[in-house]
């Protein structure tokens, strides 16, 4: 049997990482990838276009992604997990400028026209000192992460070009240097150790955006307008969970780099989720900026001081114990109104949250276990602020000429039915799953 062998007289043995090399070089490219996800995460709540917070939650998570590939990689080098860790404190003078720019366009272009154009070059540089043979699995990962680069930059260029924002031609500073023995970075400094503050998050110009505890208008009494009402509110629930799982990424630098992949995945989920429903609010005939808005769900968030009761508000509580029940009506609500469509895209978004509160619940035990904090405890907290942010919704008193759960008391009170199937998955014993159906007017198992 004939083999086909690569030519490797290319270079020689002198130009071929070894594993050291390999390894201090994969951490400095480790190092990038995790500051340009936690860059882009904090900046998209600051960022108003809806196209933007969707394009750009993708590039969050496929940024985490790379890093979580290369934090693989590196502990098959040898290198030990308190290691890896310290990589993840140190960042390069021009994230430190970037985190707080003037501007998001000023972001953008540091982004795409000068730092990810410079990752791409490393990365081929590296790609091109693998040994042969046994470091395939280096080759094979940066391949991957050289597309999705190339792609990004892709993006990134024809946004800029798009909105017309010019080039200035400053020199570039503040780079990293691969080759040097510490890859010319900063130790102890790096992106959202002191976070900047976004108390609550930027939307559209064309929407009304009212304050925390601002009344929403009287719910339409018609069926069309108030189909486009519900509608409207569910986009800019999944536009502001959007923005919290950017922060998400941005905020919790103590945790182990396996918890902000997994958010920065729900950060791209809800980005899909805010996709849906827009082609759902003009299938109903309804637009952006119909109605005014509001991001209770955030702002509690923002005012939460404590990383478990946030983790248990929005992924244990708001995602797992409700939004599993919510969706599973919402469903089945627009089976009831003849729209299969919808019905279909409503249940993968089902499947969605119960990956999100399964986050929550794995991730808000770890920290509780690695703290010494009370779950049981946070756990009332956290309670209290989801129904304070969840009363800030529309007054469930006047009666609703549509199918659709409302956002707010309606999700929690009497009308909800409780997905028990879900809530098994999420690890509820039977009691707890009892002590919920008890208060409801119905359960399914689904």
């Amino acid at each position: 049997m004939s083999r086909t062998f690569q030519d490797f007289r290319r270079i020689g043995p002198d130009d071929w990482h070894d594993v050291r090399t390999n390894a201090t070089r994969l951490g400095v490219l480790y190092t990038l990838e995790v500051e340009l996800a936690r860059l882009l995460g904090g900046w998209i709540a600051r960022m108003p276009e809806l196209s933007e917070k969707i394009a750009f939650a993708k590039v969050v998570y496929e940024d985490a992604e790379h890093a979580a590939l290369l934090e693989a990689r590196l502990l098959e080098l040898r290198v030990a997990e308190g290691e890896v860790a310290e990589l993840r404190r140190r960042t390069a003078p021009i994230f430190a400028r970037l985190e707080r720019a003037e501007s998001e366009w000023a972001l953008l272009a540091g982004i795409f026209r000068v730092v990810k154009p410079a990752l791409l070059a490393d990365l081929r540089r590296h790609l091109e000192g693998c040994p042969p043979y046994v470091d395939e699995p280096t080759v094979r990962m940066l391949r991957r992460i050289l597309a999705e680069e190339e792609e990004h930059v892709e993006l990134g260029l024809a946004l800029l070009a798009a909105r017309g924002v010019p080039w200035d031609g400053s020199p570039v500073e503040g780079l990293w240097d691969v080759g040097a023995p510490d890859g010319g970075l900063r130790p102890g400094e790096f992106v959202g150790a002191a976070p900047v503050d976004v108390p609550s998050p930027v939307w559209p110009a064309a929407v009304d955006k009212l304050a925390y505890d601002d009344p929403m208008p009287p719910y339409p009494d018609d069926f069309d307008t108030a189909m486009q009402r519900c509608v409207h509110e569910l986009v800019f629930s999944e536009t502001e969970a959007i923005d919290i799982f950017g922060r998400y990424v941005y905020e919790f630098p103590d945790l182990p780099w396996q918890f902000s992949f997994e958010a920065a995945r729900i950060c791209w989920d809800e980005a899909r989720h805010v996709e849906l429903l827009l082609d759902v609010l003009g299938r109903w005939g309804g637009e952006v900026g119909q109605f005014p808005a509001k991001a209770p769900g955030y702002e509690e968030f923002a005012r939460e001081a404590g990383t478990l009761e946030r983790i248990i508000m929005i992924n244990v509580i708001a995602e797992g114990e409700v939004s599993t029940d919510t969706q599973t009506q919402h469903r089945d609500a627009f089976r009831e109104l003849g729209d299969e469509l919808t019905a279909l895209l409503k249940d993968y978004e089902m499947a969605d949250e119960v990956f999100h509160g399964q986050f929550g619940v794995k991730w808000s035990r770890w920290l509780a276990a690695e703290t010494g904090q009370d779950y049981a405890e946070a756990y009332a907290r956290a309670k209290v602020s989801l129904e304070e942010f969840k009363s800030q919704h529309d007054d469930e008193g006047a009666d609703s000429p549509i199918p659709l759960v409302r956002l707010g008391a309606e999700e929690t009170g009497a009308g909800r039915v409780v997905n028990v199937g879900a809530k098994r998955l999420l690890g509820f014993t039977d009691e707890e799953i009892e002590k919920l159906a008890s208060s409801s007017r119905g359960v399914v198992d689904d």
